[in-house]
């Protein structure tokens, strides 16, 4: 029997505390689509929340008020207010690339989630959840003159559906696959002449999502996400569902 040496494993880096309380910041931010001018809780809230010290999240914070994330302001009024719409790439992921394979297997993987959490979404939404959608899509529609914004925003409304669908396993799924798919979407930015029809699947789906149709939402989804993976892949990716019996 041979043994195993120590050397035959690649070494791992571990994420420091900050580095994670970033992610979950930046993820719940876009989850909870916290509008620009928002206040984040104190960070003395963050820290129990999150099981850190207030050193730790201070560090966090200070990585996305250099990034131009958040304004931090002193004082009894102050804290720190989401700035900006767009995630800089480097806080997100940090892949510096994706070969075609790896990109269709992240698309396959995102139409397989996004279908659970929009069908779950068209059944457990509440008004809030539904309210906080057509706001997304008002903001969609507002900032066609801005790709990297506008390409945010369409992330935002995907997420905070699968905020909806009460599923939280579900929604840190998604929000995975959407950091690994930032190399591709920072580098493929929907077209301007795609944004009228991004903006009118959105419309489309939001009304299925409150109509609780689920054919509607799967059939708005799949014009959406068809969309995308024609302009990324060059082909739509479909996905064999069985018959009902």
């Amino acid at each position: 029997m041979t043994d195993v040496a120590p050397a035959d494993f690649p070494p791992i880096e571990l994420p420091r505390a900050a580095d994670l309380v970033v992610r979950a910041l930046i993820d719940g931010i876009r989850a909870g689509s916290i509008a620009p001018g928002a206040r984040l809780p104190r960070d003395h809230e963050l820290a129990a929340r999150f099981g850190v010290s207030r050193p730790v999240v201070r560090d966090a914070l200070d990585q996305l008020r250099r990034a131009g994330i958040v304004d931090v302001r002193r004082g009894a009024t102050g804290g720190a207010f989401v700035r900006a719409i767009a995630i800089p790439h480097a806080l997100l992921t940090d892949r510096g690339a994706l070969d075609r394979e790896e990109l269709r297997q992240l698309l396959e993987a995102r139409r397989s989630v996004e279908t659970t959490t929009c069908l779950l979404a068209a059944e457990r939404a509440g008004p809030e959840d539904l309210a906080a959608l057509r706001e997304l899509v008002e903001a969609l529609d507002r900032n066609r003159a801005d790709p990297l914004d506008f390409v945010e925003l369409d992330v935002r409304f995907h997420l905070r559906v699968a905020q909806a669908s009460g599923n939280a396993p579900l929604v840190r799924a998604l929000a995975d696959l959407f950091r690994d798919l930032q190399f591709a979407r920072t580098r493929r930015t929907v077209a301007y002449g795609d944004m009228d029809g991004a903006v009118t699947a959105q419309r489309v789906l939001l009304a299925a999502l409150e109509a609780r149709a689920p054919e509607g939402v799967l059939a708005a989804l799949d014009a959406h996400l068809c969309r995308l993976e024609r302009h990324v892949l060059g082909r739509a990716i479909a996905l064999r569902r069985p018959a009902p019996g």
